[in-house]
């Protein structure tokens, strides 16, 4: 019978209170970089939110150049199907 693939996770501190557990097992370690060591924080703010900043930065004369219909017919555009 083969032992079933376990994964632990915490500090060290409250993984080498739980080593006993695995005498006689052989062992695989990984060791990963803290969350709280991240040097920036998640960014929550609204998708909308997101994209307006992401939109600003498009020149005006690129959008001029997109179609009038783009955002109606989005998919004919990008995938090439038939216009509703």
């Amino acid at each position: 019978m083969t032992t079933p693939l376990l994964e632990l996770e915490g500090t060290w501190e409250e993984i080498a209170a739980q080593i006993p557990d695995f005498a006689g097992q052989k062992l695989r370690v990984f060791v990963y970089p803290a969350e709280e060591n991240r040097t920036t924080a998640p960014d929550t703010r609204p998708i909308a939110e997101v994209l307006a900043e992401i939109a600003a930065t498009i020149p005006p004369a690129e959008l001029a150049g997109l179609p009038s219909d783009f955002t109606d017919q989005l998919d004919h555009y990008i995938y090439g199907t038939p216009k509703r």
